[in-house]
Order: structure tokens, then sequence, then C-alpha cells
């Protein structure tokens, strides 16, 4: 992942959270099925990219353990590791702050 896209990302995230503050907050003080169902979904989301995240980083692996033999460069490849880590929380990021964005205002 390159600089501009890294800082996009660390910025959606920032984002993110500030447009989620308020809902954590109303959650915990006047509590409904909409905002317990969104509180839910912060959580579950977080794991299922943490675990496509583990799959993703394994298939790659395999993918540069298979590329080592052509003499590729082993600071490339845990390179491409590590993009393919990020990849589905960068993935959910970027959608929270659209989701985010047209439903709240901050």
């Amino acid at each position: 992942m390159g600089p501009l896209k890294q800082f996009e990302v660390n910025m959606a995230a920032a984002e993110t959270i500030a447009r989620r503050l308020p809902v954590l907050w109303w959650a915990m003080m006047s509590p409904s099925p909409q905002r317990s169902a969104e509180m839910l979904r912060m959580v579950t989301e977080k794991q299922q990219a943490f675990a496509e995240g583990l799959w993703e980083m394994q298939l790659q692996m395999g993918r540069e353990m298979l590329r080592f033999w052509t003499g590729q460069s082993v600071a490339r490849s845990a390179e491409r590791v590590n993009d393919a880590a990020v990849a589905p929380a960068v993935t959910r990021v970027l959608a929270n702050r659209r989701r985010l964005r047209a439903r709240t205002r901050i």
C-alpha cells in the first residue's frame, strides 16, 4: 500500500471513529434494538476482517513461496503479504466511511 492510500485509510478510520462516538454514547445512554444492532455490527465486522486478513495472508504466503524460486525480492514479497493481510480491513474502513457519511453529519 502506497503512502497516499495509507493516508486515505488513516483519515477514513479517524472519520469513522468520530462518526461512531455519538452512536456509542446514545447506545449506552438509551439502548434500543437499532443501536444494539449497530454496536454488534461494529464488533463482528472487525472480527470478520481479522479472520479474512489471516486467510488472505496465508494464501499470499503460499504464492510467495512459489515465487521464491524465481529470485523475487524478499522485501517486495513481505510487502505483498502485508497488503494481502490488511486488504479486508481497508475495504471495511472505506465502506464504513461511505456508509456513515450518508447516515450522519458531524
